[in-house]
């Protein structure tokens, strides 16, 4: 499959391999799915209860490897049954298994918007902003980003609590979380210019950042903060040119 043969007509006795306790051919075998699914429709019902049975693992390795292909297997037929194992992984012990399942459900939109509006994931997005861990914080905003960008409806309402909780994450998640949760503070509108100057000393330090996309993000954020700052009657502005 990896150099480019067609091994599609190995799908059924590749789906029999799901039921195995080794992990790495558990990964190979899911890979094979991912890759064949939308040939295959009809066999690919047949790894269903699969899915469904790994999502209940005790490791939650394999509870985000199921959730996780179950996104990625693009395939009408089964995202009805995606829904449940989804459900139970976004309120998942595991920080991993939630923050796969963050994704996912971007995944799923994709297939099926009015599926995810009427099961409520949107809202457990929303919801998820909120999580303790700051890596579940950036995969929530990554998917919430995501699903504004198809449907053209804003997703992430930003109030002063949610920018805080964001703007906590921001110093302890990955540097491309830190993009994605910066692109999310560009829609955030201060209450006046304390607020404003609040968020911007926040971001700052983002402008020492190795990674360039963090700097750009950071950028945009300041710059959209600085127009409620019209006075500078405490001198916030002339050290903060200097920085920039």
């Amino acid at each position: 499959m990896t150099v480019g043969h067609d091994v599609a007509s190995l799908f059924p006795d590749v789906v029999n391999c799901m039921q195995t306790d080794d992990m790495e051919l558990k990964k190979l075998v899911y890979l094979y799915l991912i890759n064949y699914a939308k040939t295959q429709p009809d066999l690919t019902l047949m790894a269903v209860n699969t899915f469904v049975k790994d999502s209940l693992d005790p490791s939650p390795l394999i509870r985000a490897l199921a959730v996780r292909t179950m996104g990625c297997v693009r395939v009408d037929k089964i995202t009805e049954y995606l829904c449940d194992p989804l459900e139970r992984c976004l309120k998942d012990n595991d920080p991993y298994v939630r923050k796969t399942s963050a994704v996912c459900v971007a995944k799923l939109y994709d297939i099926s918007p009015t599926l995810v509006e009427e099961r409520g994931f949107i809202d457990t997005l929303q919801d998820m902003i909120s999580d303790a861990n700051p890596m579940v914080v950036a995969n929530a905003i990554a998917a919430l980003s995501e699903i504004t960008d198809m449907s053209g409806k804003v997703m992430v309402d930003l109030t002063s609590s949610s920018v805080f909780k964001l703007l906590a994450a921001l110093n302890e998640c990955t540097e491309w979380g830190q993009v994605f949760i910066l692109d999310s503070l560009v829609g955030y509108q201060p209450k006046d210019a304390k607020d404003a100057e609040s968020v911007i000393e926040r971001i700052l330090p983002r402008l020492q950042h190795a990674n360039c996309a963090v700097v750009l993000g950071a950028m945009k954020v300041i710059l959209k903060q600085l127009r409620c700052v019209q006075h500078d009657e405490d001198g916030f502005l002339r050290p903060l040119m200097n920085k920039l």
